[in-house]
């Protein structure tokens, strides 16, 4: 596509996210729904401003703001702030993970009477959640205190769980699918992808620390790690890695290492609303209608299920930890996004199991066409209702 297309269409993409973002809040909804649904409306499902194949080159906005979303919840999860949260963020992501799989596999194998190891998947990618979302809610709505850092520090982790369920239950479909025979490699490779994104994010963010320590200005800082998190998603992109966790790992070692986080890791506060536009509103030109039209009734039922387990699993996990009653009550609905991860499962699911594959993948994307804009305003419900937010007291007491 020609440059000057190119130009035109980002200009569009910021114009009328910051617009339909304004829209958004003056319903009561975050920010974020409007982007999303912005980058709907443009999307080739409806008016087609933003064909597939200026999506696919825009992908480095979108890698590029995955990145920075996860270095800036990495630069949030300090040890003294999370100490005494820790076990419940534990406990919370584990019974999430049990809970949302086991809903999910119920409905869909006892009501719909889809196979065992289409059930198992489907199970395992619901628990898939999405940090994007709840990073953005957070910054714009202020929100600061023990329910917030209990958000983040779950949403941070699941990722990393949800992988490690992925892999258990890939390798138990097989299985059924092979007729008895369980292919113990399958269970290592995502484990050999959770420690090389580590290993890769620690190695990046003591590098950071060094660099900064020649640095005077703030500019000279924010060039430092814009080009660091695209280093890591490129190196991350090129053996197989996670870019979430790098950049995720990359920053919790700054936020626990460094004598000053905040003034390496908030760095981005200057640039981060027109990233958030750009990357919102390209996954929202993402998602198709047709394919959700298609598989409502199904899709409908996967995504109530997956409602049920993350509360539920949620609910459970924060009260054997002892959590208080605002996170019990509350925190589930702050893990509805769905996206990013997501995808990557799919992939793999594509390219292992081709034969189950589309109808997995048919759910999968549909369910997350709603979770994108359900998703954030579950979000601003819980962040509301926890009271950790700078809103007036009228507006704490309205729900979205």
């Amino acid at each position: 596509m020609p440059v000057f297309q190119q130009s035109l269409s980002l200009a569009l993409i910021l114009l009328l996210g910051l617009l339909g973002g304004k829209l958004a809040q003056k319903f009561k909804a975050p920010m974020v729904v409007g982007f999303i649904v912005v980058g709907l409306l443009m999307s080739p499902s409806l008016l087609h401003i933003i064909p597939e194949q200026l999506n696919q080159e825009f992908e480095l906005i979108k890698l590029f703001g995955l990145g920075m979303i996860a270095i800036t919840i990495g630069g949030e999860l300090e040890y003294k702030k999370m100490k005494n949260i820790m076990g419940s963020i534990a406990a919370i992501t584990i019974l999430q993970v049990v809970g949302t799989s086991i809903v999910v596999f119920a409905i869909m194998y006892f009501v719909f009477d889809v196979p065992i190891p289409v059930a198992l998947i489907l199970g395992a990618i619901a628990t898939a959640s999405a940090p994007a979302s709840p990073m953005a809610n957070v910054r714009e709505y202020q929100a600061r205190g023990p329910f917030t850092n209990t958000l983040l520090g779950v949403v941070a982790f699941l990722d990393a769980a949800c992988l490690i369920f992925f892999a258990i239950v890939m390798a138990i479909s097989g299985v059924f699918l092979r007729g008895g025979t369980l292919e113990i490699m399958s269970l290592y490779e995502p484990l050999i992808e959770i420690v090389g994104s580590l290993l890769l994010g620690a190695a990046s963010g003591l590098l950071i620390m060094i660099c900064a320590r020649f640095l005077d200005r703030k500019i000279q800082i924010l060039a430092l790690l814009i080009g660091f998190v695209l280093l890591n998603s490129g190196i991350a992109q090129i053996f197989h890695l996670s870019p979430l966790l790098a950049n995720m790992t990359a920053g919790v070692l700054i936020a626990n290492v460094h004598h000053s986080p905040a003034k390496l890791v908030h760095t981005f506060d200057d640039i981060d609303l027109p990233v958030y536009i750009a990357f919102f509103l390209l996954a929202g030109a993402s998602l198709r209608i047709d394919i959700l039209l298609e598989n409502w009734l199904i899709t409908t039922a996967y995504i109530v299920a997956r409602g049920i387990g993350k509360v539920g699993g949620t609910f459970l996990g924060a009260k054997l930890a002892g959590a208080e009653r605002k996170v019990q009550k509350y925190l589930g609905f702050g893990m509805f996004s769905k996206a990013g991860l997501t995808i990557g499962l799919l992939i793999i699911v594509q390219k292992t199991y081709p034969d189950i594959a589309p109808v997995i993948t048919a759910v999968e994307l549909a369910a997350v066409a709603v979770c994108s804009v359900i998703g954030p305003l579950g979000e601003r419900f819980a962040l509301i209702s926890s009271g950790e937010t700078k809103l007036g007291p009228r507006e704490k007491t309205a729900p979205s």
